[in-house]
């Protein structure tokens, strides 16, 4: 009986050493295999990192530049409108002075 269970014993811890060497050898080559995979998957990570980070520069630069133009609008529209008033200012002058004058 302990002849069975010695025998036994060693053929399973030499199974298991075979099994992990041989796992071991297998990780080896998948790695292998699989880091120049592994290489190009994070190249390509990072280049679609940078283009993310230069579209959302570009995004803000176009924001940037389109409140801009709104502001000059604004301004703009503002002018006009004060121009505008500064017109109906001057007619309403005009007509009160003549007003005045013909009532003397």
């Amino acid at each position: 009986m302990k002849k069975i269970f010695t025998v036994l014993a060693i053929i399973a811890l030499t199974g298991s050493i075979a099994a992990n060497a041989a796992e071991s050898r297998l990780e080896n080559y998948v790695n292998k295999k699989l880091s120049p995979i592994t290489e190009k998957e994070k190249e390509f990570n990072s280049k679609v990192e940078a283009q993310q980070k230069a579209n959302e520069a570009k995004q803000a630069e176009l924001k940037k530049q389109q409140e801009e133009r709104q502001a000059a609008r604004e301004k703009q529209r503002q002018e006009a409108q004060a121009r505008r008033q500064a017109t109906k200012d001057a007619i309403q002058a005009e007509k009160d002075y003549w007003n005045s004058v013909i009532k003397k």
